[in-house]
């Protein structure tokens, strides 16, 4: 693949090369469109002249600062908007100012306000910020509301969400902001240290061989500039793609041994429940009683409020009308049946994420007894997208038991399992159930026997 993709760079560098020497040749005036090799002259004597080192290495420094500067700000003031409204309906008019207005009207103003030192960055801030701004925005708000429904049923903190969920959703369009602004980056920095002429920098330098008509020493400049901007652009995407090393899980070496609960037996009471998307009432005075002592398992055509009903039983949902009566600090495990497993996190790390202890052992211990039970262990260092439908539902329903809910709902948890694993699924979950003693409301179209426990069809 790196050979497949080194071939079409290499055989692009070389046509330039050619077209450039051949250009170079029929103007014949290398004073004013210099050869390759006058070039390649030029750019030696410039990489071991004194000052060279010197000219690059203040240039960068305004880049970094530039760039840093304009992150931090665009960071900050995306991630207020992207949570508030108001923010961004305020902040928009601004974004678009400056956006719009170009660079040279901010280089001729910022001549009057900043020392020529200042300048270069100033101008590399107004010219990221926009670019950054929009793209981190973009990137918070395109996040799928459905990992942030899971991770709200299982208890998850605001700041968990967003540096768990939202900025490892968001990364790949922030990245892309940070590689295109840094592009207009770079040339708004030389731009300005060729108005203002700081001491030392590339675009001094720039200047100063055009002042003294030197084509080639200019262009060897400018060569130099487009191959630190490809640099820094090679750095980040080299950032990119690092994934932390975790290693938070390995396999367990002894079962773990579930607790069994102590609390008397606990119910939730559904009472005259309404609830209407649009003009679509999904149900209506709807009375029900759900208790720990037995499995419910909730049955009816599609359409009837099977999983409307466990959604507003995990407040996901606001019902129109009734209430729902439970008590409030019952731990609530949700298998969803669209799985909502998160893309950047392995299989065992899906399943640990919703664990609020920290005790390495313990949640090693846990989450592999469930891959062993789920029969999933050769899958615990995989990612989503590298399982089939019903390994991820697997996952799902493990990541639901780990909390050891008081409240356990599950929606079609048994989709894409044959038979025979459904058999061995549902037998490793009865014996669950009665150790765990959760109130167990499962939505299905299937017939659900679970040995050692009493189910009850529930007609919707």
């Amino acid at each position: 693949m790196k050979h497949s993709k080194l071939m079409p760079t290499l055989l692009s560098i070389l046509f330039l090369g050619v077209v450039w020497q051949l250009i170079a040749l029929q103007i014949g005036y290398p004073a004013i469109f210099p050869s390759l090799v006058d070039l390649f002259k030029e750019t030696s004597q410039l990489l071991i002249s004194q000052n060279f080192f010197i000219e690059i290495i203040f240039t960068i420094l305004r880049g970094i600062a530039g760039i840093a500067l304009a992150f931090i700000l665009a960071f900050l003031l995306a991630t207020t908007a992207a949570f508030s409204s108001f923010w961004k309906t305020f902040l928009q008019p601004l974004i678009v100012v400056s956006r719009s207005i170009p660079v040279i009207s901010l280089v001729l103003i910022a001549l009057l306000w900043f020392s020529p030192t200042q300048l270069p960055v100033f101008i590399a801030l107004v010219t990221m910020f926009p670019i950054l701004y929009q793209n981190i925005l973009t990137g918070l708000e395109q996040t799928d509301k459905r990992y942030l429904e899971m991770a709200t049923v299982f208890g998850k903190s605001k700041s968990n969400q967003y540096f768990k969920i939202y900025l490892p959703s968001a990364k790949t369009v922030i990245f892309d902001g940070i590689k295109t602004a840094m592009g207009f980056g770079w040339r708004a920095i030389i731009i300005g240290e060729v108005l203002a002429q700081p001491i030392h920098g590339i675009g001094t330098s720039m200047k100063q061989a055009q002042a003294y008509i030197n084509v080639s020493e200019l262009i060897a400049w400018t060569v130099i500039a487009v191959g630190i901007s490809y640099f820094f652009e090679f750095i980040i995407r080299q950032i990119q793609k690092i994934q932390i090393e975790k290693h938070l899980l390995e396999p367990v070496k002894n079962e773990f041994n579930s607790k069994v609960q102590t609390a008397d037996m606990f119910e939730v009471r559904i009472v005259n429940l309404e609830k209407k998307f649009n003009d679509a009432r999904v149900l209506e005075s709807l009375n029900a009683s759900f208790n720990s002592k037995n499995i419910t398992c909730i049955k009816g055509p599609s359409g009837r409020g099977k999983t409307t009903l466990l959604r507003l039983i995990a407040g996901l949902e606001k019902p129109d009308n009734g209430e729902i009566q439970m008590a409030g600090n019952l731990r609530i495990g949700y298998s969803f049946q669209d799985v909502r497993l998160l893309p950047w996190l392995t299989v065992a790390e899906n399943i640990a994420y919703i664990l609020r202890h920290t005790h390495k052992q313990e949640v090693s211990n846990l989450v592999f007894y469930l891959l062993k039970n789920m029969e999933l262990t050769d899958h615990a260092h995989k990612y989503p997208h590298e399982l089939s439908g019903g390994q991820q539902q697997r996952v799902g329903l493990a990541r639901a038991l780990v909390a050891q809910p008081d409240v356990l709902l599950l929606d079609e948890p048994l989709t894409g399992l044959d038979n025979e694993l459904k058999i061995r699924v549902t037998g490793f979950l009865s014996n669950w159930i009665q150790v765990n003693k959760s109130l167990v409301v499962w939505s299905t179209h299937e017939d659900v026997k679970l040995e050692g426990l009493e189910v009850i069809d529930y007609e919707l």
